[in-house]
């Protein structure tokens, strides 16, 4: 039995770390296809939840590449605050540009967002099918 659990655990721990290594190495295709909505967004503020381990980031969206158009308004992402160092991110400060990704499981991911690769995402988002 106690196998099993050891398992289950270093699957759920592998879960993550693969979660991760997509947030921080993937190409804009695979942003676009884990995605439901991508954004680029500039952090207007960094909190911590008082009553669970969660980190609340408040984004003001200054671009839409995939979604509902957003841009002009505010994207509050909540994330574990393990996030950051599981998936080897910087927490972004005010003022930092980020691309705050989440899918049709409510699954959110933010990473920093540098203009060169905002472009790649713009030139990917001309290649997506229109639905």
């Amino acid at each position: 039995m106690r196998r099993w659990i050891a398992i289950a655990v270093f699957q759920l721990a592998a879960g993550g770390a693969h979660a991760c290594l997509f947030a921080t190495s993937t190409p804009p295709e695979g942003w676009y296809q884990w995605a439901s909505g991508l954004f680029a967004g500039d952090v207007t503020g960094v909190a911590k939840d008082g009553e669970k381990p969660v980190d609340v980031v408040t984004v003001r969206v200054v671009e839409t590449f995939k979604g509902p158009d957003a841009t002009h308004g505010t994207l509050t992402v909540r994330l574990s605050n393990r996030y950051w160092t599981n998936c080897k991110v910087e927490p972004p400060v005010a003022g930092t540009r980020v691309l705050v990704a989440m899918n049709a499981n409510s699954d959110a991911m933010l990473v920093p967002l540098s203009a060169s690769y905002a472009e790649q995402l713009r030139q990917q988002r001309v290649k997506q099918p229109r639905p």
